[in-house]
């Protein structure tokens, strides 16, 4: 896998269709696709030349994104089927970047016949680049990645719990049991969420939607640094397996104790 030559030409793409936009947004440059839901011309933008850029580097392949989904969802099942396919999120975060918040995102993941296999998060405006190809542990601004142990103390723990969007039924218990911990910070940008956990910032991140763009990026990342993801119920998370929500902490045991403490 080009690793390094994918990292590249996100850089550039940010650079030229992203960057220039950023807090510079006319108000036509912003649509509405649903209910609390935006894209901007940026997005659209990167996304279609992510896309050209990358089938010149792989010629072969099938490449969609967020967007083109959107306009296609059969896109996503035809991704998940091909012997190589790249996944774009061309701006996570978008909400971020429309009020002008430096929390957003370029995301990409490659997959093979539905596998994830390697995977990049660029955050553009501080610069940090993270990318792996699975078995390879993940890399940071070329260092290798090392989590360090989160702490003992549930007192002591940082999260990034995305409670809004969870079922009235979880959501109530999260909001009161949430307390428990240190402090409650999410990004509301996924991207930017598993940086943090990358760098140790932040202990463990939840979310109650997990679209493939949004996680198959930094899940495959933060678990060659070490860390354990799992859906609440327990189960592994994956492409073929979106199923119910998703928690991602330091190590199987500060993951269950998050758990039960969350969702008591």
């Amino acid at each position: 896998m080009k690793t390094e030559k994918i990292g590249a030409l996100m850089k550039e793409v940010a650079e030229e269709e992203i960057l220039s936009s950023f807090r510079n947004l006319k108000e036509h440059e912003v649509i509405l696709k649903s209910e609390g839901d935006f894209v901007t011309k940026a997005d659209l933008a990167a996304e279609n030349l992510l896309t050209t850029k990358l089938k010149d580097l792989y010629p072969g392949s099938l490449i969609t994104g967020e967007e083109g989904i959107a306009a296609s969802p059969s896109k996503l099942d035809e991704l998940l089927k091909a012997p190589l396919g790249f996944l774009i999120d061309p701006i996570d975060g978008t909400n971020n970047f429309i009020k002008g918040d430096e929390r957003f995102a370029v995301m990409i993941v490659a997959l093979q016949c539905g596998e994830t296999v390697a995977s990049w998060i660029y955050l553009p405006v501080s610069g940090k680049m993270a990318m792996t190809e699975k078995g390879s542990g993940a890399y940071l601004d070329d260092n290798k990645t090392i989590l360090m142990d989160a702490p003992q103390e549930i007192t002591d723990i940082i999260g990034a719990a995305h409670l809004n969007r969870m079922p009235a039924e979880l959501r109530d218990a999260a909001r009161k049991n949430i307390k428990k911990f240190k402090e409650n910070a999410p990004a509301f940008c996924a991207g930017y969420d598993y940086i943090r956990l990358l760098e140790s910032k932040i202990h463990f991140s939840a979310y109650s939607s997990t679209l493939l763009w949004d996680h198959l990026p930094g899940t495959l990342l933060f678990q060659e640094a070490g860390g354990y993801v799992r859906q609440f119920d327990g189960k592994i998370y994956s492409s073929l397996n979106d199923g119910e929500g998703l928690l991602s902490a330091s190590d199987e045991a500060t993951w269950h104790k998050i758990k039960d403490t969350i969702f008591l």
